[in-house]
């Protein structure tokens, strides 16, 4: 497990987690990305704020760099919900984050099938996913780069060609190979589960043939569900 880099505090969001084997889904992912922010860079007292509206509700989005606070809270987080046919937004969130001089990034996921909608935040180090469950009725971090293994430091999140959503660790130059894994939304289970798709390392060979010096784990990796039970 990768250790917390920038401490990024939201202490809004708990989400326990247990890890379950399952078998991987045969059909293509409906993933799209509708929106990425780039490093926002916030003045004091400055905010970026956005709605997004779906077919399962409407999400707003606000970030806001607080003026004369401590940097343990230096932006504030807020996320309001609205389910269809209008009426008022409900605050689902309400957390801080502290101070990172990269600032921080947003990206926005439209899962097309489900209709809902995923937000990824961003903290140079860190990246978190999140959505609201219509069921629970609360918004929950569906996944969190701090449990999953790489040896590189910058973990960023984007759509594969199949349409299903990617974790990949990257070097600060990005000459080593990614470590790479596929997320992708069980309905069964009402979470994301991950397959490593990460290339097995083989150790020397001895003169005799012995198939326990292979490390053939990623070749028969399973699906891993974070967070259910």
């Amino acid at each position: 497990m990768r250790k917390h880099l920038l401490g990024l505090l939201l202490t809004v969001f708990m989400a326990a987690g247990v890890l379950l084997g399952a078998a991987i889904p045969a059909e293509a992912g409906n993933f799209v990305q509708v929106a990425d922010t780039g490093v926002l860079q916030l003045k004091s007292n400055e905010k970026w704020e956005k709605e997004y509206r779906t077919k399962m509700g409407d999400v707003k989005i606000r970030f806001r760099n607080l003026a004369n606070s401590k940097e343990n809270k230096r932006y504030h987080l807020i996320i309001w919900w609205r389910n269809p046919g209008g009426g008022k937004y409900e605050r689902v969130a309400d957390g801080y984050s502290p101070k990172n001089n990269f600032g921080y990034a947003f990206k926005v996921f439209r899962d097309n099938k489900t209709g809902r909608v995923y937000f990824a935040m961003d903290a140079h180090g860190r990246i978190v996913l999140y959505g609201y469950d219509t069921f629970a009725k609360k918004l929950e971090m569906y996944v969190d780069s701090v449990n999953y293994w790489s040896p590189l430091p910058l973990p960023s999140m984007l759509v594969r060609p199949d349409g299903d959503l990617e974790l990949r660790f990257d070097s600060v130059n990005r000459r080593a190979d990614p470590t790479r894994y596929r997320l992708f939304w069980d309905l069964g289970r009402n979470w994301f589960g991950y397959q490593d798709l990460n290339v097995p390392v083989y150790h020397n060979v001895p003169a005799s043939y012995d198939d326990s010096v292979y490390d053939t784990s990623v070749l028969n990796a399973t699906t891993i569900y974070e967070g259910v039970d």
